[in-house]
């Protein structure tokens, strides 16, 4: 009875769609994965050679003005092929944004539920943790502070990211700014009558972000795109005892400053092709401080520095006709990650300082997608992303009186990398990657479809093993 159900209202679905005109705008991180998508340069899953998509809305707000009186939703749902995630639903792999025409100019918006920042690295930073696959000391000495809290702290993930967008169309130029902050905080108060002691553990962990775009229409199907976001990040681990006792209680933190670049051109060549390039910068740098020393205990003996680089340009191109769309290019793509971790100089011993790198290069790297509009509210995808790199790792340690001891080892390591949310933390997608688009009236719904379901037949209404017919899944709604 149920499936007969489920086939009605999608037959409901799909007459009710056909009735009406299209007027659905298609696109999200689904669309994005399905036609080649990567993590190349950019914090987002994106083609970067894909012009048209409001998945871009999260890589530069002045898409906010292409996409006015409008609701997204990055769903989640099942896997895609090769995927490690059991499910990708909750937080960090869901999210959603909306936007208002207030006039005929001005776009006001929001995302929630979406963290493209880097604060886990000021976190994993007092932690002890390793970072961005540099490997740090840990940056607290591990002695008794307290309350039987013994090391640091376990600093809470951010959990409640928001970002207020404003966008402003000004004749051939669109203007675009963003406004992003999240905060999480762990709190422990134990209050003991006189005589004993009264504890008060903090641990937290937020960020400020501020972004700015914009896109100048150069006429002829022509464009060119630039972005700029700055993202303070902040991690805290503070243990106060009343009264004070010896070499217990003290306050730490640490800090990471994010800058994002990024531009892109589309250059018409003909009615069906055009040339697109781009360029992107990430650069981060973080670091702890001891803000106040374990209580008649002297400061701590080393200072930690974690820089974190990733560059990207390309050149590659779109060729568009009345149901089909090429999108595709080659990159140069470089993530490099170094931590160093000093010990003072203490008496007669000078100081010495660890180094530890990690760098990926990749030449080149290829994102390709096609989509192909098979009626008017269905499309069929394809994608294909690869990085044919080296990994080079490099530990440099003090060597006494020698000099510095340098331990370095590069390998091959090719790689089709996409990281989303959850999604593949750890491993690596393959190298193809499909979907579904779908739009009814001013719906649209995208989906990734796993490979193995085509082989083994589709499973919308009950199957009896656990792949998933449809992947990551995004839902919009064009309400002008």
């Amino acid at each position: 009875m149920l499936q007969r159900w489920i086939i009605a209202m999608i037959a409901i679905c799909l007459i009710t769609g056909l009735a009406f005109s299209q007027g659905a705008k298609v696109g999200g991180e689904a669309r994005q994965i399905a036609m080649g998508g990567s993590n190349a340069g950019s914090s987002v899953v994106v083609n970067p050679f894909l012009i048209d998509d409001p998945t871009f809305i999260l890589v530069n707000p002045a898409y906010q003005a292409r996409y006015g009186s409008y609701i997204w939703w990055n769903i989640g749902g099942g896997t895609t092929t090769g995927n490690t995630t059991p499910a990708c639903d909750g937080y960090g792999q869901q999210n959603l944004g909306v936007s208002f025409n207030l006039s005929k100019d001005l776009i006001v918006g929001a995302t929630f539920a979406y963290d493209p920042s880097a604060a886990a690295i000021a976190r994993n930073l007092l932690s002890g943790g390793t970072v961005a696959t540099a490997t740090i000391p840990a940056f607290i000495p591990d002695v008794a502070r307290g309350g039987g809290v013994t090391g640091p702290q376990t600093i809470p993930a951010i959990q409640n990211v928001y970002e207020l967008l404003a966008a402003l169309r000004t004749g051939a130029m669109d203007l675009g700014f963003g406004f992003t902050y999240g905060t999480s905080k762990n709190n422990h108060t134990l209050d003991v009558p006189a005589g004993g002691t009264s504890i008060d553990n903090t641990a937290s962990s937020s960020m400020l972000g501020f972004r700015g775009g914009l896109i100048i229409d150069m006429g002829s199907g022509s464009l060119f795109d630039a972005h700029a976001a700055l993202r303070l990040d902040k991690a805290t681990d503070n243990v106060t005892l009343s009264p004070a006792a010896t070499g217990q209680g003290s306050e730490y933190s640490a800090s990471a400053t994010e800058i994002d670049l990024g531009a892109r051109m589309r250059m018409h060549v003909s009615n069906h092709f055009s040339f697109v390039p781009y360029g992107s910068a990430i650069l981060i740098s973080a670091s702890p401080q001891e803000d106040k020393p374990l209580n008649a205990a002297a400061p701590i003996g080393y200072d930690e520095k974690v820089n974190i680089t990733t560059i990207a340009f390309g050149a590659g191109g779109e060729y568009k006709s009345s149901n089909f769309l090429l999108a595709g290019g080659a990159s140069f793509v470089m993530i490099k990650a170094k931590g160093e971790a000093t010990t003072k100089a203490v008496g007669t011993t000078p100081s010495t300082t660890t180094t530890n790198t990690t760098t990926y290069t990749a030449i080149p790297s290829f994102n390709l997608g096609a989509e192909w509009w098979l009626t008017d509210w269905l499309a069929a995808r394809g994608g294909f992303s690869r990085m044919l790199g080296n990994l080079s790792t490099k530990s440099e340690t003090p060597a006494g009186a020698t000099g510095t001891a340098t331990d370095e080892t590069i390998v091959s390591q090719p790689q089709s990398l996409l990281q989303l949310g959850g999604i593949n933390s750890t491993s690596y997608e393959g190298l193809v990657t499909l979907g579904l688009g779908l739009r009814f009236g001013n719906y649209s719904l995208d989906a990734t479809v796993s490979d193995g379901a085509l082989r083994r037949g589709l499973g919308l209404l009950g199957t009896n093993d656990n792949m998933n017919t449809f992947g990551y899944m995004t839902m919009s709604y064009n309400f002008e």
